[in-house]
């Protein structure tokens, strides 16, 4: 028989939904170890969202309550709706694309009881990491546990962090619970619209929020995530991204508003590379180094400079070339040299499908020594890496 935790640790799970039917179910059965009552909040479900939530529940022996709240274009007011409704213990925020991992249950009580030995610290908040099913990255300033009688709200239509009424960060402590997030994979990101929802949400945020360099920071992170390959649009993103993080160097923000400040420049480094233009670039470049961000400022120049060093490279090939063909036949052991060299510049600036022609060109003409010894020496290091990767642990 499964004992109840004292009344200060009693956790609810809440569940924002609207038309999940085909998940909820398992969102429901893998938090009913972790949680002793259920609290969805649905923004107006078309299908069987709240019933197949209900029988799960049910069937997992969870206490489970709906309650309706229309939906106003702000997550965060759909979360901070659980605070109006659930006055004690623990609230549990989980999406309804997400589960809680198998075995991780006992890990979050854990941490619950734990924290509930200093009832003082009224404004703690734990973060259980969020795992991305699609490619393993995880997140781990989550903060998605926090008292039902915080004096902390969320903040933001979306991307929502709870704050300090005067917009100060809470203190956080991390978890080894970790919630599996299913909404990044493409198939779901296209079916449920979420760029377009998202973007939307971002827009409105900066119009209401126009100092606020969080949301431009969002805005230029969905043109990367987007793919989107339009350079004015690019160049948009990162005029409006550098001139935001200026903000940062400004005495007064609060933490609400430097939420993104450690991102902001290596993406703003990102968007510089995407519009293809030196100047700006090296404007970037500049603008990290003035911030003190030499980290950002040393990759990313070394990232402009190799690719030039690869174009010169696959340049220096083209010349082989043309030089070859304007020069009409050359003595056998010319040739060799050529197609030897040939093959190491197309195999060092990654013209990979170039290599085999140029080696065996270089084989017929008695060369190819150095590309067999750069071949022997990549397939020593390939080596090492697979024993290094498969050895003992």
């Amino acid at each position: 028989m499964t004992t109840l935790t004292p009344a200060a640790s009693v956790i609810t799970a809440v569940v924002l939904t609207r038309d999940e039917e085909a998940g909820i179910a398992a969102t429901v059965g893998a938090l009913a170890p972790a949680a002793d009552r259920l609290l969805l909040i649905d923004a107006g479900s078309t299908d069987d969202t709240v019933t197949t939530a209900r029988a799960a529940a049910a069937a997992a022996a969870l206490p489970f309550r709906a309650v309706h709240r229309p939906w106003r274009d702000d997550f965060a007011a759909q979360r901070n709706h659980a605070f109006a409704e659930v006055t004690e213990g623990w609230l549990l925020f989980v999406d309804a694309d997400e589960h809680l991992r198998a075995g991780h249950a006992a890990l979050l009580r854990q941490a619950v009881h734990e924290a509930d030995r200093t009832p003082a610290a009224r404004d703690l908040v734990l973060s259980p990491r969020i795992v991305d099913a699609e490619n393993g990255d995880s997140y781990d300033r989550t903060r998605r546990i926090l008292r039902a009688d915080t004096r902390l709200r969320f903040r933001g239509r979306i991307h929502e962090q709870p704050f300090h009424p005067d917009g100060s960060a809470p203190e956080s402590t991390g978890l080894d619970a970790e919630l599996v997030h299913h909404g990044y994979l493409p198939e779901v990101v296209a079916a449920r619209g979420k760029r377009a929802r998202d973007g939307a949400l971002i827009a409105r945020c900066r119009q209401e929020e126009p100092a606020n360099p969080t949301w431009v920071f969002y805005a230029g992170r969905e043109i990367l995530a987007a793919r989107v390959t339009d350079r004015a649009a690019v160049t948009r993103a990162y005029a409006d991204l550098r001139d935001a993080v200026a903000r940062y160097a400004e005495e007064g923000l609060t933490d609400y508003e430097r939420q993104r400040e450690q991102e902001a420049y290596g993406l703003l480094a990102e968007l510089a590379l995407r519009t293809g233009d030196r100047t700006r670039i090296d404007e970037c470049l500049t603008l990290l180094r003035r911030a003190g961000r030499t980290g950002e400022a040393a990759y990313y120049g070394t990232l402009v400079e190799s690719g030039l060093l690869l174009a010169r490279l696959s340049a220096l090939v083209d010349g082989l070339d043309e030089a070859a063909r304007s020069a009409g036949p050359v003595r056998p052991g010319l040739a060799g040299s050529h197609a030897e060299l040939r093959a190491l510049l197309t195999l060092a600036c990654g013209r990979y499908d170039e290599v085999p022609d140029a080696y065996r060109t270089a084989v017929s003409c008695g060369a190819g020594d150095q590309v067999r010894e750069a071949f022997a020496g990549l397939r020593a290091l390939l080596d090492d890496a697979a024993t290094a990767d498969t050895g003992p642990r």
